[in-house]
């Protein structure tokens, strides 16, 4: 019988059977692709959870007293059930766990072997090196932290300044639970308010190792103080903490050795050629009397001129606002000249933070300021032809510093107060 021929009704139920063997179709083709897809897809196999994770929040390397213990590696680890207050047994919120070796990975290894979890290295907020480690050198170290997938580059860096840096991790403190972030707050309150210390994390460091003729410059910390006391809890229950973490000075480097610590108007004038600096204080002494001034806002420009790059001439450009905070010296600050002066007084004495920060460079022997940088910038073919008798170069070249300040405000009083008698 001809198909045409069948009814409408017939031709409908067989239009509809081969839908529906072409939708099953479809769906079975779908199914093996899916199928075939996960066979592709790669699992975890590393993967460990989070409660069989240590989280390690400062590490400090310590140089062994023999090469089969040369790395000396402390780990300071959130104890997470004291922090939370979850199950709290009234211990100490950190533990501290340590390893030797030839290696940082064997000391590692050897620190893991006494814990119960695995030291999870991705939330490390500090990391402080030897001073002993630093003069003789922290190369392989940075190549270890950059290297591994787990560390992050925005660690801080310190170096121990006189001390073991293992004193740093085992020190309780008194406004965070973990000694790690108290350091962190610390650096990060003085550099906005008080000082020349500012953020140094790992890759600021690798960076600053490969400068030519100059290096690094990292925070320097230390604990002050009753040392046996550091540890423990009785440390914060008194009202003046026995052991202290301070920051201290700016270690300079040249490459990756440590060549000398930076301190007062020297950090300071390091700090400002690096134009990392936000806030400091200034004294002015006149007249019996003082006046106490508060920098901010400084901005520095570094650049280098000549045509000859063996012979550059580097020009140094200072901006800065200031801010009176005291007077005892009786001046009226109502008058401009005197405003005038005493800003004239600011300039002189930021010109003179520069030059001891020159003067300290030249002594070290280290570009660590970075004018080589800017001659590289200006010059880039006679860097080239330069930059391996750059040491020379750098201790002779004519340096030019224009500075200038302006007092902006004198706070709540423009005259100095006076008793009536």
């Amino acid at each position: 019988m001809n198909p045409k021929l069948h009814p409408p009704s017939v031709r409908n139920r067989n239009n509809r059977e081969r839908i529906r063997m072409m939708s099953n179709k479809s769906r079975l083709a779908l199914w093996l692709t899916f199928l075939q897809l996960t066979l592709l897809l790669t699992g975890c196999w590393d993967s460990v959870e989070l409660n069989r994770r240590a989280i390690v929040s400062g590490v400090s390397i310590d140089r062994g007293p023999t090469e089969d213990t040369k790395y000396k590696l402390s780990f300071q680890v959130i104890v997470s059930e004291e922090i939370s207050g979850e199950n709290a047994r009234s211990t100490s919120p950190v533990a501290l766990y340590t390893g030797s070796g030839r290696s940082m990975y064997e000391a590692l290894s050897s620190a893991s072997s006494q814990t119960a979890r695995f030291l999870s290295l991705g939330h490390i907020r500090v990391i402080v090196i030897s001073e002993a480690f630093a003069r003789e050198g922290i190369k392989d170290i940075m190549d270890v932290l950059e290297r591994e997938s787990d560390m992050r580059l925005t660690s801080l860096i310190f170096i121990s300044h006189g001390q073991e840096a293992v004193q740093t991790m085992s020190t309780m403190t008194v406004f965070s639970k973990i000694p790690s972030n108290d350091l962190v707050e610390k650096l990060d309150t003085t550099s906005k308010l008080f000082g020349y210390n500012f953020r140094v994390e790992v890759d600021d460091v690798v960076r600053g190792i490969q400068m030519n003729g100059g290096g690094p410059i990292i925070n320097g910390v230390y604990v002050s103080g009753n040392l046996e006391k550091a540890d423990s809890n009785d440390n914060v229950k008194t009202i003046a903490p026995q052991s202290i973490l301070r920051i201290a000075e700016i270690a300079a480097f040249k490459g990756d050795k440590l060549k000398g610590w930076l301190d007062g108007s020297t950090a300071i004038g390091t700090s400002l050629l690096h134009n990392t600096i936000r806030q400091y204080p200034v004294l002015l002494e006149e007249g019996g009397g003082y006046s106490a001034f508060s920098i901010y806002k400084s901005q520095v420009k570094v650049s280098a001129e000549g045509g000859d790059a063996e012979h550059p001439v580097i020009r140094i450009k200072v901006t800065q606002q200031a801010a009176l905070k005291e007077s005892t010296n009786g001046k009226d600050l109502t008058q401009p000249r005197v405003l005038t002066g005493l800003a004239d007084q600011l300039t002189a004495k930021c010109r003179s933070q520069i030059e001891a920060a020159i003067a300290a460079a030249r002594k070290l022997e280290s570009d660590y300021l970075g004018f080589g940088e800017a001659v590289e910038r200006s010059h880039p073919r006679g860097w080239k032809k330069v930059k391996d008798r750059w040491d020379q170069i750098f201790r002779e070249c004519e340096i030019v510093i224009e500075a200038d300040t302006v007092i902006r405000h004198t706070d709540m009083r423009s005259r100095a107060f006076e008793m009536n008698r």
